[in-house]
């Protein structure tokens, strides 16, 4: 573990001075209980932060001490996978389970919790390595994920915040946020509709010449909807498909696109949905239900190979599960409730006149032909979104979108055009060859997935721009700890005690440092798992303040008796002051990598 133990200290060195010395003022105490971090050696930013909380603990009388896992994440068989055996529950660090376990959870908008939190959930059946239990809490999830009504799901999410905000059986340290790069006149871009590739291209402009370039940080490599699962095809996929829902502009709930409306039965399973009579492929050929049909149809066919089949298949039972009703009407009978169910009917629409002859002819080998070539030509890429595909270019990565003619005959259109004339979508290898071709006006947007810093854009007539990722890092409290979990061998012996505990560290995370001097900006303090940019957040939420002070108090209030450390030399004022508390974290840091080993079981 001494290699695991250099990259928490040389992470150490690149905190500079304002986050060292955090707290720094603040008196040291006799440590009280030890606990473990595990810490999975993800990046550089995480080693950072776990060090920096590591040290504030010790500041409120918590003994710590890390195991960096190395590379990616420690051994499940200590967390979800833990074999119970010898305990038929998840035991502490030095029985072979863990203490508390830094983490990251990626999320859609659509937050769906089941699995971690919820009893049903306790290893061996689920996720719910916390061991968290609260039938209150699990009332309210089930209420969230059993209804399509969006203000009772909106009221049973905060409800389900709430709850975990109080017992904070995990503790969210922060949310990332990404960063694009934007030539300043650029208009319409909601970027955290286009970090999850959920466009409304028909709004974006550049007034200056209407047309648009895109730089992207990975190649096209994939050729349609049905073999979709590229973030970079995504994108102009997205541009060019129909679909009946897409997420609203400012809210980012579910809407109809190409639907005008839709009824839920009584038991929640089936959707009658009614299509925009209206709507037109890029030739002029009307949108039917049994086009929609026929969509879903071959992502049920093995023989195509579609990325969405699992997904498809967990959702109905078989090809009669959705059936056109008429012309324009389709119905969705879904296994069981979804309360997320127009994300599965937001696929994107092919043209069944087209493709079933293709397949008839030439068999499901068109597939995997490139767009506008073989026998698939555009047949699979024909639009009935705002733009159609002019041109693809497997050999110089750019795909070039021109508008639909026929969308402004679309309802949701309101009878105009998109705004732009071009729409490009371009691969530009490394970073500062995007950099480079904003400034210079050869690109219009630089995607954030080459993770520059705003620095890269203080150039005249370029901008940064930021995305909130749905996604949240927090430190998973094991529940069963007899200590921070259960609270049985406090003093005061009893679970209200190792809440307390837990709000202690909470107050004891200095989270705006995290995100200022550790993530440069790029992130917002947590408050609960939900992540702000997901449908449902309790904006009226603020993150537990960092307050040393406070934390103590919460320590004391667990039945604990702090005592101080009391110094015997002199501690240095000014700029020495400033090295000392460097030198003292350094050491701090070498402590670390001394400690930092697998402790025997």
């Amino acid at each position: 573990m001494k290699r695991a133990g250099l990259v928490f200290f040389l992470s150490l060195m690149l905190l500079n001075s304002s986050s060292c010395a955090i707290g720094a003022g603040e008196p040291q105490y006799e440590p009280l209980f030890l606990i473990n971090l595990l810490s999975p050696n993800i990046s550089a930013a995480q080693n950072q932060w776990t060090l920096l909380v590591e040290n504030q603990l010790h500041r409120i009388g918590i003994e710590t001490f890390t195991e960096s896992t190395g590379y990616g994440y420690p051994p499940a068989s200590q967390l979800w996978a833990y074999p119970l055996i010898d305990y038929d529950y998840i035991p502490t660090y030095d029985e072979g389970g863990y203490d508390v376990y830094f983490c990251e959870w990626t999320w859609s908008f659509d937050w769906d919790p089941f699995g971690l939190y919820d009893i049903p959930s306790l290893p061996p059946f689920g996720y719910n390595f916390y061991q968290y239990q609260n039938p209150n809490y699990d009332d309210k999830l089930w209420q969230y994920l059993s209804t399509h009504n969006q203000t009772l799901q909106n009221e049973m999410s905060h409800k389900m915040q709430n709850i975990l905000y109080e017992d904070l059986p995990s503790i969210t340290l922060v949310y990332p946020k990404f960063l694009y790069g934007f030539k300043d006149t650029i208009v319409g871009v909601d970027t955290n509709l286009s970090f999850e590739s959920s466009l409304h291209s028909e709004i974006w402009d550049d007034p200056e010449d209407h047309v648009i370039r895109y730089a992207m940080a990975g190649d096209l490599k994939e050729w349609n909807s049905f073999v979709l699962e590229s973030y970079y095809d995504n994108l102009w996929m997205q541009t060019i498909y129909g679909s009946l829902f897409r997420r609203n502009l400012n809210t980012h709930q579910w809407e109809t696109y190409l639907a005008v409306d839709y009824e839920i039965s009584s038991d929640g399973l089936n959707f009658t949905v009614n299509l925009d009579p209206n709507a037109k492929f890029s030739d002029g050929s009307p949108l039917l239900a049994e086009d929609i049909d026929y969509t879903y149809e071959l992502h049920t066919t093995p023989a195509v190979g579609s990325s969405r089949y699992s997904q498809v298949s967990t959702w109905f039972y078989d090809n009669n599960s959705i059936q056109a009703v008429d012309s324009h009407t389709i119905n969705f009978n879904f296994t069981t409730i979804n309360p997320f169910a127009p994300s599965i009917m937001s696929f994107e629409i092919i043209d069944k006149s087209e493709v079933e002859p293709l397949i008839s002819s030439f068999g499901y080998s068109i597939f995997i032909d490139i767009p506008l070539t073989g026998n698939a030509q555009d047949s699979l890429v024909k639009s009935c979104g705002p733009f159609m595909l002019d041109t693809f270019g497997a050999a110089n990565n750019t795909a070039k979108m021109v508008p639909n003619p026929f969308w402004d005959d679309s309802i949701v259109s309101g009878g105009n055009q998109p705004l732009l004339d071009e729409l490009y979508f371009k691969f530009v290898s490394g970073a500062s060859t995007a950099k480079t071709g904003l400034i210079s006006g050869n690109i219009d947007i630089v995607d954030s997935q080459y993770y520059l810093s705003f620095g890269d854009f203080d150039s005249e007539g370029v901008e940064a721009r930021t995305a909130d990722d749905p996604s949240n890092h927090e430190i998973a409290i094991n529940m069963r700890h007899p200590i921070i979990g259960t609270g049985e061998l406090t003093p005061n012996g009893n679970a209200e005690a190792a809440k307390y505990i837990r709000k202690a560290i909470s107050h004891a995370i200095p989270r705006q440092v995290i995100v200022d001097d550790i993530l440069n900006g790029l992130g917002s303090p947590g408050i609960t798992p939900m992540p702000p940019v997901c449908v449902g957040f309790n904006d009226a939420m603020q993150p537990y303040e960092y307050n040393l002070t406070l934390a103590r108090e919460y320590i004391e209030m667990a039945g604990y008796e702090l005592t101080e450390i009391v110094e015997t030399t002199e501690t240095p004022t000014g700029t020495t002051a400033t090295n000392f508390i460097i030198l003292l974290l350094m050491i701090i840091g070498l402590t670390t990598i001394i400690r930092i080993r697998k402790r025997k079981r």
